[in-house]
């Protein structure tokens, strides 16, 4: 799975705060997809066999492979809750769909047309605004290390 093949990419210094790891994993997740043509090809057959063959691959197979493991996402979305980091309103199981379909989604039309943008240079800019919508103020400000934050203050 992705989530294996982009460990070397985490520092892993974010062990008190779940969404900044969630954050950095979704980051470097979208940035392998970019950066190695081998993922990209993996990516397209999965995709293709998904929507033209009988002996479909379901899209949650595809999203593990991905990473996106349901039950590891609802365990880190409930931590980031009980931290106060995401909004305490929030229906995980909903939210769960919503990443579920953005991050397939970028991921899909990144494929389908690779120079429409920048997926390794805009994956920052695209992680933090999908994840925009989990803060209880829609702010992404606790997702900035802290010294980013200091500079914008």
């Amino acid at each position: 799975p992705l989530r294996e093949l982009i460990q070397d990419r985490l520092t892993g210094c974010w062990n008190d705060n779940p969404l900044q790891d969630l954050r950095e994993k979704f980051i470097a997740a979208l940035q392998y997809i970019a950066a190695v043509p081998r993922q990209q090809a993996l990516m397209q057959i999965l995709y293709h066999k998904c929507e033209f063959h009988n002996g479909m691959i379901s899209e949650q197979a595809i999203r593990e492979k991905m990473g996106f493991h349901h039950q590891s996402l609802l365990e880190v979305l409930q931590r980031c809750m009980d931290k106060k980091l995401i909004s305490g309103s929030l229906d995980l199981d909903v939210i769960l769909i919503i990443l579920h379909g953005s991050f397939s989604g970028i991921v899909k039309n990144w494929l389908m047309n690779p120079t429409s943008y920048d997926l390794y240079k805009q994956a920052p800019a695209l992680v933090d605004n999908v994840l925009k919508m989990l803060s209880p103020d829609g702010s992404v400000r606790q997702l900035m290390p802290n010294e980013q934050q200091a500079e914008e203050a």
